[in-house]
């Protein structure tokens, strides 16, 4: 009999109208069994804009050990220079789903709101082996599978600060907008943590945040490459077939429209609808785009761009 898992999706405002399609998708297609849904909110009206369902929890995001106005305040205090403070916040409330929502599956499927499955998937073996996706690669190399061995990124320099031993195991970075955890496995990677720095650790992962980038970190790349290195025998990888389409928030209506089409057409696994506030700021900072792409990205008429991931070739183009 396969295990349960549970689903974890927390969510904000400006995502709630992606929320019903996020959640309609895995209900449809996850061939592992699903216990519970939780949604993490803070905003009451977004249970108006979803599907009433059984096996659907809201959390109120009050239950956390921390705030969005505590990362903000560390931020500040730390001088940063971008108004990113929800960006890691929302990751930190996928870090404590285990500490703050009782009785979870030990395997529990945490989804980005903005993001739909779109063709039936296992998350789960039949030995209880967490299925990861490789997500995209740390170098944005278009077409090819032929990446680099040694590869520069934000992200891994951060995870490399907060975690004594972490390394990234393969060229690709697990970021991929879901990722099954283990309940043991964040255990110990808290210890781990929390044990080197002294530290709870939400504030370890704020206080070492470095400024030069608008994103400086990924929750999806420091579990991921913690669970390969150190937990092998318990996690699998795959290339899941997706299509992500990244815009600026102002290209909101528009962009839904194209993220569902092609779910309709049935040829993603996948696909990704994802809203960022000054996108433009945000391009300038990607250390892990090539300059010519990233010129390109910059000088298009609307800052609207499919990405499409099939057997580990990037494509990318504008909209």
């Amino acid at each position: 009999m396969l295990s349960k898992i549970d689903v974890v999706i927390p969510v904000a405002a400006k995502d709630r109208v992606k929320l019903p399609i996020c959640i309609e998708g895995v209900l449809a297609h996850s061939l592992t069994p699903i216990d519970r849904i939780y949604i993490i909110a803070c905003q009451e009206n977004c249970k108006k804009n979803i599907l009433v369902h059984h096996s659907i929890h809201w959390i109120d995001e009050a239950t956390y050990p921390f705030s969005l106005d505590d990362i903000k305040e560390r931020l500040q205090y730390q001088k940063s220079q971008y108004n990113n403070s929800s960006w890691y916040y929302q990751q930190l409330l996928k870090f404590y789903v285990f500490e703050v929502i009782p009785d979870l599956q030990p395997h529990t499927l945490i989804l980005d709101s903005d993001f739909f499955v779109s063709q039936d998937l296992m998350f789960l073996t039949d030995r209880n082996q967490a299925i990861f996706s490789y997500g995209y690669p740390f170098q944005w190399l278009l077409n090819t599978q032929n990446y680099p061995e040694e590869y520069q990124h934000s992200h891994i320099d951060f995870a490399k600060r907060l975690i004594p031993g972490w390394h990234p195991v393969n060229p690709f970075s697990g970021m991929h907008h879901h990722v099954l955890l283990n309940r043991d496995i964040v255990k110990k990677l808290f210890f781990r943590v929390e044990n080197t720095h002294q530290k709870e650790f939400w504030q370890v992962f704020i206080d070492n945040v470095k400024f030069e980038k608008w994103n400086a970190a990924s929750e999806y790349v420091i579990y991921y490459h913690f669970a390969m290195k150190f937990h092998p025998e318990r996690v699998i990888s795959r290339h899941l077939k997706s299509c992500d389409f990244i815009h600026d928030h102002s290209e909101n209506d528009f962009t839904l429209r194209l993220a569902k089409d092609a779910i309709e057409s049935r040829e993603f696994a996948t696909v990704g609808c994802h809203s960022f506030l000054d996108l433009k700021a945000r391009l300038k900072t990607m250390d892990y785009i090539p300059d010519d792409l990233r010129r390109q990205m910059l000088s298009s008429e609307h800052l609207v761009f499919k990405l499409i991931l099939n057997d580990s070739r990037l494509h990318v183009e504008a909209v």
